[in-house]
């Protein structure tokens, strides 16, 4: 994707001395333009177009000045493939959400048959009681102890702060489980802690949906078409002197 601008189209008319001062006051302009998109215009964006954005997608985007042009990426990678260029294009686009790392983790430990395509976070559930953040995301910790409640060998003990909780899956597609009782149960991952039972995810068979609630071309359009104008007089003036 690439979005031209004219000088004159942003900032007026410029004769025939100014334009001798265009190569270095454009290339400092965009330094500077790519600077403030990341750091302040698309923090900004986040904000107002997605619900509670954490951290690694208001920090995502990458902003490169080379020249007479800027250059904006979410090529930074992540653990478990979980970086904002992945998770952000479904509400690019619209469409099914990209599966997350503990989803696939399951798939790939063999314990959520592949019948089911996405385990669901059942945020309001008692079990997940404490386990949410000021994001209102399922804590990467408890993900993680989850993960490895599941992993471990029936009667086996443990110092995990969930040694009094036991967290199984229905059904659990590894060997040797899958004849276990609690088939009753709906499809999910449960906790059971002294008597209470609650289902803290859900298997779905189909992926989630979400609508799009952002366009990276328009954001970079309006974002430079608000900034570049005044960074670029700027940076004449000071050629100028």
């Amino acid at each position: 994707m690439a979005i031209h601008f004219d000088v004159e189209d942003l900032i007026g008319k410029v004769d025939a001395i100014t334009a001798t001062q265009l190569p270095y006051a454009g290339s400092r302009a965009m330094f500077q333009l790519a600077n403030i998109l990341r750091t302040e215009a698309w923090p900004a964006y986040a904000q107002v177009n997605f619900e509670k954005p954490v951290p690694l997608t208001t920090s995502g985007l990458i902003a490169k000045a080379d020249g007479l042009r800027v250059v904006l990426s979410f090529d930074r990678p992540a653990k478990g493939g979980q970086d904002p260029a992945r998770y952000l294009s479904p509400v690019q686009d619209g469409g099914e959400i990209y599966v997350t790392r503990f989803t696939r983790a399951l798939t790939r430990r063999g314990i959520k048959p592949a019948t089911y395509k996405y385990a669901k976070p059942n945020i309001g559930s008692l079990g997940m009681a404490g386990e949410i953040n000021e994001y209102g995301n399922v804590r990467n910790s408890f993900y993680t102890a989850v993960l490895r409640a599941l992993d471990r060998k029936p009667g086996a003990k443990t110092r995990s702060k969930y040694k009094d909780s036991r967290f199984f899956s229905v059904p659990d597609s590894r060997p040797g489980r899958a004849k276990r009782p609690n088939r009753h149960l709906k499809p999910g991952i449960y906790r059971a802690k002294g008597p209470l039972l609650s289902q803290i995810f859900s298997y779905e068979e189909d992926l989630p949906t979400v609508s799009k609630r952002w366009d990276f071309e328009e954001f970079a359009d309006i974002s430079t078409k608000e900034l570049l104008p005044n960074l670029l007089r700027k940076a004449l003036d000071e050629a100028m002197r």
